[in-house]
């Protein structure tokens, strides 16, 4: 049976990803935040509570997402991490077709979704690591998709995926009011149409449908026993948590992600800039609102977090694809470094660079939580509890083991921020998970209030790692 071009383009994209990302499927982790995912995607599929039995600050889309996936695949993290590399590929390939659609160019499109792909697998915390904004993206796009066809249907489908996206964080508001509205007005004006009730009740059912997760979300919750604690953590905590970073902070988050992805953002400064650029009129515009709008949505929280810039990346791969096409004129450098046999070797060389650095990093390096992990295991019994402390909070999910605290993350109670954000006092919910008597209790270097708390009733059993990893045994 023949394949369509467009499953062609899409299983390439899938099998590139695969590849680009392949070291980072063989390590326990690569960020805690996905950790917590994993943990609290297990237990809300085992009948915990989420915001009760199990917290965390992100909402609860990015939990249903990993109670899937754990439904799907059980334990394997391995299987966890390409599953996240198709959805890498899928928005690779939905950017692909939203170019085709505005500049209607095969080299283009072909090269803004390998763009995609490259940026999300070079760095940890810039997408390589599963996170959030890996798969809102996803949404993002698919619904931005639908809304470059203008039928009443599409635009409901295209709210209701951003809808999705909103209730796996926050953030994607700004994507959804920066791209309605430069739609809307682009409309208006282009058509010199007035405010009819059929041009206004597209748009009406692009709201409707963007609102509808969220009212479902509120709903289920209110309906439940826990709707206080969750209007706290959707209500409360976003403003706890957000702070008056510096401007210097600001430009050096930025600068930080232009100079990690240089061979793009060199790319898309080239097309804003160049003369006669393919990038101009409303397709011009449009892009620069909705970066414009991300950049506001990444900096607005003052935190600085680098995966937060994951969500720039959309944009920035429909820019930086112009220059690949055909009619666009290069100077003779970048046309040196970008195309032709010396492009080619350019990009092998980067990849091996890439790949090379995963075997070192990824795969010849113990994994440390997973040595431990072995370990713990043996001397653990169907009923021990274990604490992980400030360590790795993975090892709850390698040994199969469960929380003593709905606090989930490790950092939650070591780090002031966190506790100021949860409102909790960390002696005092270190104290209710020592009544639980846990058999071992692990500690990263130095933590002065539990090892004070522990220290009559627990001697040291095993140190990992020139001290790195202290774990302590309950004295019988």
């Amino acid at each position: 049976m023949k394949i369509s071009k467009n499953w062609q383009m899409f299983l390439l994209y899938v099998g590139v990803a695969v590849v680009f990302r392949t070291f980072s499927y063989f390590t326990s982790v690569l960020d805690h935040d996905e950790s917590t995912y994993m943990i609290i995607g297990r237990d809300i599929l085992a009948g915990k509570a989420l915001y009760s039995d199990v917290t965390d600050t992100k909402s609860a889309g990015i939990f249903l997402i990993y109670a899937f996936l754990q439904f799907m695949f059980g334990y394997s993290i391995v299987l966890k991490r390409i599953f996240a590399s198709v959805v890498v590929a899928s928005t690779a390939y939905l950017i692909n077709r939203v170019s085709m659609k505005i500049f209607q160019v095969r080299n283009v499109a072909m090269a803004s979704g390998f763009i995609y792909i490259y940026l999300m697998s070079v760095w940890n915390f810039f997408g390589l690591s599963p996170n959030t904004e890996l798969y809102f993206n996803f949404f993002t796009v698919s619904a931005l998709y639908l809304l470059l066809y203008k039928s009443n249907l599409r635009y409901l489908a295209a709210g209701l995926l951003f809808g999705v996206g909103f209730i796996i964080k926050c953030m994607v508001f700004f994507d959804f009011v920066a791209i309605i509205m430069f739609l809307f007005l682009h409309e208006l004006i282009r058509n010199r149409r007035k405010l009819s009730f059929s041009f206004l009740f597209r748009y009406f059912l692009a709201g409707l449908g963007f609102s509808f997760p969220f009212l479902l979300e509120n709903l289920y919750f209110y309906l439940g026993k826990h709707f206080s604690n969750f209007c706290f953590i959707t209500y409360e905590v976003p403003g706890r948590f957000m702070n008056e970073g510096e401007v210097w902070s600001y430009i050096k988050l930025l600068l930080d992600f232009f100079a990690r992805f240089l061979p793009v953002s060199f790319l898309c400064f080239y097309v804003i800039f160049a003369k006669g650029t393919y990038l101009k009129g409303w397709p011009r515009y449009f892009l620069l609102v909705w970066s414009v709008a991300v950049l506001l949505a990444v900096y607005l929280p003052g935190k600085g977090t680098s995966h937060y810039s994951i969500q720039l990346m959309p944009p920035l791969c429909l820019i930086a694809g112009l220059a690949f096409h055909p009619d666009f004129v290069l100077d003779r450098f970048t046309r040196f470094v970008y195309r032709g046999k010396t492009g080619i070797i350019f990009l092998v060389a980067f990849i091996a660079l890439v790949q090379a650095a995963g075997i070192v990093g990824k795969v010849i390096e113990d994994d440390k939580p997973e040595v431990i992990a072995d370990y713990l295991r043996p001397k653990l019994k169907d009923n021990d509890v274990i604490f992980v402390s400030n360590y790795e909070h993975v090892l709850y999910y390698l040994l199969k083991e469960e929380c003593p605290t709905q606090y989930v993350h490790a950092t939650i109670f070591s780090k002031p921020l966190l506790s100021y954000v949860f409102n909790i006092d960390p002696g005092r919910e270190i104290k209710k998970v020592l009544r639980k008597k846990p058999k071992f209790i692990l500690v990263r270097r130095r933590y002065d209030l539990v090892q004070n708390l522990i220290k009559k009733d627990y001697q040291l059993d095993k140190v990992f790692y020139n001290g790195e990893v202290l774990i302590y045994r309950r004295l019988k």
